[in-house]
């Protein structure tokens, strides 16, 4: 939370940090001090053989090993420094790097750093409440000509602490903090892992509320070796089984199956040529008592005998166990050593993680399979980071109603604002009336336009009034009475005609869409009368004066608090699977009305381009069903990523988005509950997973209130529940009707 705080901007800075104290408060409450986070962390030992056998060679070898001697003689008897052979060091970091770029086209991995290590160190020492990011391990150090010198002391400082070893646990003091720590040895397997569908390290992050270390020592066997491990094992067990027969014994049900193993395992390797693997794993699991770790142990121990996988805690052997755990340590016991194929590793399911959002920004809820709280920043898409699959800053919010889709944009709408952003919300049922009242902390910072159909409001949607740019203004006008009037661009008689007068109207000093209609009756011809009396028969609703006037209404909309939302009252909004020729003529009109706001909207992103800005495009179906809102939605969001400013799309329908420009320039992707399966399907598409996949289906089905699919800038999917935690913004956003009180005494 506090690296949130560091990311507000704005004269709202001191509401936003009202609220991140009280989320913080919220979250402790419920998860504690610290949220426990998993990290993956692979270490290969590098073997130098990148110089050929020669007498120069070889002498060189010589004295780095006299010197090897000579620094270890120092560092033991006579001095607290460690020497380091700058050659040497070169050598290792040179097969260090090839070793990455290798390992890298398989898996994104970067090097550790001292504070890598360091952290790992105190980690294991006892440390705890330090958050990784912020850490810092100070290792100074003094590079000579031929080597580095590191003091002892600097070297081993993360590993500060009072170890007291017990029986089956240790107890660790670091500071004043004091835990209970125990380790547990994979001792015998005795099932088949299926895979995938058993990853072992990505399903017990799931499962646990507490932080689990594991160790995985891993040495190769090659092919060669394993074979004839194994038909020595099998040599072994035939004399079992022939020993039984001589005294006239049967063989034992573990024998007999034993060999069936090994036939198999010999058979697969001999035709696969592939390695087996020797591992040992080990896992860590601490407390603050000996009960909680008591306690947790037996949650590991259950966890992973469901599994067919039997640990074991050793006696005596916890403080080699614990030594294990250090970065390029060696194996502490042979006891405990499986020989396994390569599908048990992969089905551990290492590096198998569900991220989801940033690691810092505004918190809006928790990603349901994990637990992790979830944050996000709007503006991050634009700034072309490393990893992320999109520079998209707009962001889609799909679902049938009730799902909780416009409680879940308000909300982020509304963090955004106190984070720096200024947002314009096209309103068009007019559900934020009260937001000024209900967000009365704020109300000078919210604007609120309510388009009437009062003669006040008269022609205040008129493009040649909303818009400034006189061309903008024409093209509009067009793009308006072409969609009215169902006039193609194709039609040879018809649209020139009108053509015509839309650009004679544009070149009157005072312009206004009423006087396209004068100019076509100047124009006398049976065609422009059609068309005159066309348009004309558009004015005669009510709310249709907001649309049309005769240019000298001057008054114009003002953009210029953090919320500004625009509402019109009256609007007739069509059904999400109408399509443009079942439009009524009130629904004609009201999704123009719709056209030319969020045609306007691109004179609000065009403004300081520092700041970032969100367009909020509510009921967003209306006009993206049509050609020319589609077109105005494609170039308001084009426009928006070099403006430093996002849309956001409320629909119902994920078809609409389906198009691969639209689709290609959509960054955050939120999909609330859904029942119907060919939506189910277009929404699967949309977020880029297998639409015909059933679990993927259900998944999508059975989301509860609140929760939607969520797919962040760097691609990662998950189940994100909002979390408002405060009850006043709750009452704000619910758009859902007031439930009647019944009952009495």
């Amino acid at each position: 939370m506090r690296r949130s705080k560091a990311t507000v901007k704005g004269n709202l800075k001191s509401i936003a940090d009202t609220h991140i104290d009280g989320q913080a408060a919220a979250l402790i409450d419920n998860i504690g001090d610290n949220q426990v986070d998993y990290r993956f962390f692979i270490g290969f030992k590098l073997l130098l053989n990148d110089r050929e056998l020669s007498a120069k060679g070889v002498w060189h070898d010589i004295m780095l090993g006299i010197q090897d001697f000579l620094h270890e003689f120092n560092e033991k008897y006579t001095g607290d420094f460690m020497v380091m052979n700058n050659s040497e060091v070169d050598r290792f970091r040179k097969v260090a790097r090839f070793l990455a770029d290798k390992v890298s086209r398989r898996f994104k991995i970067r090097p550790l750093i001292k504070d890598d290590f360091g952290y790992l160190l105190e980690h294991l020492y006892g440390m705890s409440g330090q958050d990784y990011e912020d850490y810092q391990y100070h290792l100074p150090r003094q590079k000579n000509e031929q080597d580095t010198v590191i003091k002892k002391y600097d070297l081993i400082k993360p590993t500060r602490s009072l170890i007291e070893q017990k029986q089956r646990y240790l107890i660790i003091t670091h500071g004043f903090t004091e835990s209970y720590v125990t380790y547990m040895a994979l001792s015998d397997i005795v099932g088949e892992l299926d895979f995938p569908g058993s990853e072992i390290f990505y399903f017990q992050q799931q499962q646990f509320d507490f932080p689990i270390d594991t160790s995985l020592n891993v040495e190769i066997v090659t092919n060669k070796k394993a074979l004839t491990k194994v038909r020595n094992k099998k040599k072994e067990l035939k004399d079992l089984d022939n020993h039984a027969y001589e005294s006239n014994n049967e063989t034992t049900r573990g024998v007999a199956d034993a060999l069936d193993s090994v036939d198999d395992l010999e058979a697969e390797l001999d035709q696969t040529k592939d390695a087996m693997y020797k591992i040992s794993y080990v896992i860590r699991v601490s407390g603050k008592s000996y009960d909680e770790m008591k306690k947790r142990a037996d949650q590991v121990l259950d966890f992973y005998d469901s599994l067919n996988i039997k640990l074991v805690r050793p006696f005596g052997d916890m403080l080699g166990l614990h030594s294990e755990f250090m970065p390029a340590s060696k194996r502490y016991m042979n006891d405990y050593i499986q020989y396994v194929t390569s599908d048990f590793i992969a089905s551990l399911g290492f590096g198998a993680t569900q991220a989801l959002g940033e690691r810092e920004g505004i918190y809006v809820g928790y990603n349901v399979d994990t637990g992790r709280n979830v944050f996000i920043k709007p503006d991050l898409a634009a700034q072309g980071l490393k990893g992320t699959v999109t520079n998209a800053l707009s962001a889609a919010f799909l679902g049938s109603l009730g799902g909780g889709k416009s409680f879940s944009n308000n909300l982020l709408v509304y963090y955004a604002v106190l984070y720096g952003a200024q947002a314009l919300i096209l309103d068009p049922k007019s559900e934020r009336t009260d937001w000024a009242k209900n967000l009365d902390f704020m109300q000078d910072d919210i604007n609120i336009v309510n388009l009437t159909s009062e003669e006040a409001n008269r022609g205040l949607l008129d493009p040649y009034i909303i818009l400034s740019n006189p061309k903008d203004s024409e093209s509009l006008a067009v793009d308006t009475l072409t969609f009215l009037t169902g006039i193609s661009s194709r039609d040879a008689e018809r649209f020139p005609t009108l053509r015509k007068a839309i650009r004679n109207v544009t070149l009157d000093p005072q312009p206004g869409l009423l006087k396209v209609i004068t100019e076509l009756r100047r124009e006398g011809t049976p065609i422009a009368n059609n068309i005159a009396d066309h348009i004309e028969s558009f004015t005669d609703y009510d709310f249709a004066a907001l649309l049309f006037s005769d240019g000298s209404t001057r008054r114009s909309i003002a953009l210029d608090r953090k919320i500004n939302i625009i509402q019109i009252a009256d609007l007739v909004l069509p059904d999400a699977d109408k399509t443009q020729d079942e439009y009524i003529t009130a629904e004609m009109l009201s999704v123009a009305m719709l056209m030319i706001i969020s045609t306007f909207a691109i004179d609000f992103i065009h403004a300081d381009r520092s700041q970032f800005k969100i367009v909020d495009l509510d009921e967003a179906w209306a006009f993206l069903n049509v050609a020319q809102g589609k077109a105005l939605s494609m170039k308001l969001i084009r426009e928006g990523r070099s403006m430093n400013a996002g849309v956001y799309l409320v629909t119902q329908n994920a078809n609409d988005l389906l198009d691969e420009k639209m689709k290609n320039n959509i960054g955050m992707k939120f999909a609330f509950r859904s029942t119907d399966i060919n939506e189910i399907k277009n929404t699967l598409t949309f977020f880029g997973l297998d639409a015909e996949d059933e679990s993927n289906q259900h998944r999508l089905r059975s989301l509860d209130n609140g929760e939607c699919l969520f797919q962040d800038i760097w691609g990662h999917v998950g189940v994100l529940h909002f979390d408002y935690i405060f009850e006043h913004l709750y009452k704000a956003f619910d758009t859902r009707p007031p439930a009647q009180i019944t009952g009495g005494e």
